[in-house]
């Protein structure tokens, strides 16, 4: 298929170029028995989102503690952003018009933390990264939950979600891209920033040498670039900022990015030089490497390139190939696939699995039961909607263990829940034969 024009392809869509003929179970009518179960556990997972994860001021609750009995902020903007889209897609798919209000009551939290004025970061929303980083802003805070903000506006037809996104991006695209002349730094951003001052963090790297920055030592020890900058595509930033503006540049600057991540994609499919994975492949972290390959696929449908289209099935098949039997995927896996089967990661579960979706309704028939064993695996690894704990009614399980204060935390995520509502929204419309990829790009199929 030729390229399109990018808004072109931005209003009408782009065709698959490989096989896309509808499979077997869209051409039959859905099994009412399964759509009854999957609509069944979106409205109890609907439940814990909207009454539980979404507080009262409109933020996301993030990590619960079970043993202390208590929620913990954790970068606050992304989760956010993610029950946003959660509840929204949730809404839309059940025809709940409630749902879809309470996805607003997070928009309208999400707007109102935006530095205005003349605050070096006006424009920029106030995405403290919590836990060790504390204040400290980080790209991903932002971009990981900005899709449901530009989502957001396009169901209710309220620009002010996507505005305010697009102002962080138009934010972080002027200060914090990575200067050309910086070998090995092409097309990537740095993550860190000062709420304060505006202050970029060019010369430090947090995760490694430690908070607060010491300006001495940064100095002298300058780490390599790609600890402490990354691609920062998570969350297709600059592919919505182009569809809600209609400013071709934006598709422009996000194809550019889109390749250079291609470009630095493992042959195994991974992105191992930056963190959170380990370089040597002995930690790879279970979302981030799914969110490069969710922004490669917004690259095909802007640009009709199957490049990113293959880009993306690499990560899915890495995916496949670790996870066990019955779906289940673990915090702490290695490349080749040994896990620490202590912490399980529902998130990644549902992640995989809409990767997998988008991927099957392009052409690819590779992961047809790989996506039914994910369904199935997020609707048996729930807590019971009866749960005595109102804080694990219903949600999905997503642990995590931390030693913190000399003690240990036992901790069940959010993210668990969220990505499981926008997984099984998209797997109900499949079901009812929709294209899914053509329902989210907002073009006929």
């Amino acid at each position: 298929m030729k390229a399109k024009p990018l808004l072109v392809a931005l209003a009408l869509g782009a065709c698959a170029t490989g096989p896309n003929a509808p499979s077997l179970a869209q051409e039959q009518a859905p099994s009412s028995e399964r759509s009854a179960e999957i609509t069944r556990a979106i409205e109890e997972m609907s439940v814990f989102a909207g009454d539980t994860l979404l507080a009262e001021d409109g933020s996301g609750r993030a990590d619960y503690s079970v043993i202390d009995s208590e929620w913990i902020t954790y970068e606050t903007h992304w989760h956010t952003g993610q029950l946003i889209w959660g509840l929204l897609e949730a809404g839309l798919v059940l025809d709940r018009p409630d749902l879809v209000d309470k996805a607003r009551r997070g928009g309208d939290w999400w707007v109102s933390t935006e530095f205005t004025g003349d605050h070096p970061l006006a424009g920029l929303v106030w995405a403290a990264h919590g836990d060790h980083l504390g204040d400290l802003i980080n790209w991903t805070t932002i971009s990981d939950g900005t899709p449901g903000l530009f989502a957001l506006s396009r169901a209710t037809g309220d620009a002010r979600y996507a505005d305010s996104a697009a102002r962080s991006g138009q934010w972080l695209w002027d200060n914090t891209r990575v200067p050309d002349e910086i070998p090995g730094g092409e097309w990537l951003f740095y993550n860190i920033i000062e709420p304060e001052t505006g202050l970029v963090y060019r010369d430090w790297d947090v995760h490694t040498q430690g908070v607060p920055r010491d300006p001495e030592r940064a100095a002298r020890e300058t780490p390599p670039i790609n600890r402490m900058a990354r691609p920062n595509i998570e969350g297709f930033l600059f592919e919505d900022m182009c569809r809600h503006t209609a400013e071709e540049v934006w598709c422009e600057r996000f194809l550019a990015q889109a390749d250079s991540v291609l470009e630095r994609q493992h042959e195994s499919g991974l992105w191992l030089q930056f963190e959170p994975n380990n370089e040597d492949g002995s930690q790879i972290h279970p979302r981030f490497n799914v969110w490069n390959a969710e922004a490669l696929l917004q690259a095909y449908e802007i640009s009709g390139d199957r490049k990113y289209l293959e880009g993306a099935a690499r990560t899915a098949r890495w995916a496949q190939s670790v996870m066990r039997d019955d779906g289940t995927l673990y915090y702490r896996t290695s490349i080749d696939g040994e896990s620490n089967r202590a912490e399980v990661t529902g998130s990644s579960v549902a992640f995989n699995g809409l990767l997998m979706l988008r991927l099957k309704d392009y052409g690819y028939s590779e992961f047809d039961e790989t996506i039914d064993t994910l369904a199935d695996w997020i609707i048996r690894n729930r807590f019971a909607s009866d749960h005595p704990d109102p804080n694990l009614a219903g949600a999905v399980i997503n642990t995590r263990q931390k030693q913190r204060d000399g003690g240990l935390e036992l901790l069940n995520r959010d993210v668990g829940t969220t990505f499981a509502l926008r997984f099984l929204s998209l797997y109900l419309r499949d079901l009812r034969g929709e294209d899914v990829n053509a329902y989210l790009n907002g073009r006929t199929p």
